[in-house]
């Protein structure tokens, strides 16, 4: 029996159907943010129930989104080859997805190993956009630091690495040490998630989830009606109130908005005394099913 704390699978093609399929036999390091309800992380905890379920069929990418998992993988080995020489730590390649024997409901896939100060580790390896600049400028994000963590938790490895190139032209990387207190918390948590996925009990849907979970309960309709649960009722109470204040705001955000073009009047723009401004330009709707409009449209500027 090998020593080490993972079992291989694989090696299979990325984003293929055997890719998926293993995929969906535990809980992915990538996905760990997301449980936990990371700043920033890509999906809901629900979002990654469903997945892990095989309730939803596997959504097709738009072209944009292939183009950026495309180039994800082209720029991947550049990425690798400049961490390598930047940081002088030596990099090998990794083709097959892991499961932690100590914890079989945690696995990972390893976009490349490396040997820091001679401790072997996971290096993982990102292509962000520049509008993503800021999200890198003091730390790494936290999403990304916690996705190491759940590798070096499979892996056994006490220290990892984030490599990430930024618009094309700008590179960093860092070592993540490894923070045993909070794998701790993390494999506690992970351990009643995938507890809900086998049960199959749906972790409580959040605001980014109010047209997905519609797609998740889709179907026909068994055209019966129930009585809510008690808990209901106070959500419905604030539903309705929040519905009350929204309608306020709206018309408060009208009467204000009234104000400002009454002020621009037929002019273009509006300075602000301290700063800031208004545009009230003259748009035109193109005739598709209605009929061509011309209208003007308030904006806030910052300068």
């Amino acid at each position: 029996m090998s020593d080490e704390p993972f079992t291989r699978h694989g090696p299979f093609a990325v984003h293929s159907p055997e890719w998926h399929a293993h995929r969906r036999l535990s809980i992915g390091a990538s996905e760990v943010a997301s449980i936990l309800g990371a700043p920033g992380a890509f999906q809901t905890p629900l979002q990654v129930w469903a997945a892990k379920r095989g309730v939803l069929e596997e959504e097709e990418h738009a072209d944009d989104k292939k183009d950026w998992l495309h180039f994800g993988n082209v720029l991947e080995p550049v990425i690798a080859d400049e961490f390598e020489a930047r940081s002088g730590y030596p990099v090998a390649a990794e083709d097959q997805q892991f499961i932690s024997r100590l914890c079989p409901f945690l696995g990972c896939s390893l976009d490349r190993w490396t040997w820091i100060e001679e401790a072997k580790g996971p290096l993982d390896l990102k292509n962000t956009s520049i509008f993503m600049k800021e999200d890198w400028e003091d730390a790494s994000p936290l999403r990304y630091q916690i996705q190491v963590q759940a590798q070096m938790a499979v892996t056994g490895a006490d220290i990892g690495a984030l490599a990430v190139l930024i618009g094309g032209n700008q590179f960093k990387w860092t070592a993540v040490e490894r923070n045993q207190r909070f794998i701790d918390i993390m494999l506690e948590k992970l351990e009643k998630f995938w507890e809900m996925i086998k049960s199959d009990v749906m972790p409580e849907p959040v605001a980014k989830d109010n047209k997905f979970i519609g797609q998740l309960l889709g179907g026909e309709t068994e055209g019966a009606t129930i009585v809510f649960s008690p808990a209901i009722v106070d959500i419905d109470a604030r539903l309705v109130q929040v519905k009350e204040e929204m309608k306020a705001l709206k018309t408060e955000r009208d009467g204000l908005e009234a104000k400002i073009k009454k002020e621009i009047g037929t002019n273009e723009r509006g300075l602000l005394p301290e700063g800031g401004s208004y545009s009230f330009k003259t748009g035109t709707r193109q005739a598709y099913s209605v009929a061509e409009s011309t209208t003007r449209t308030l904006r806030r500027l910052k300068g």
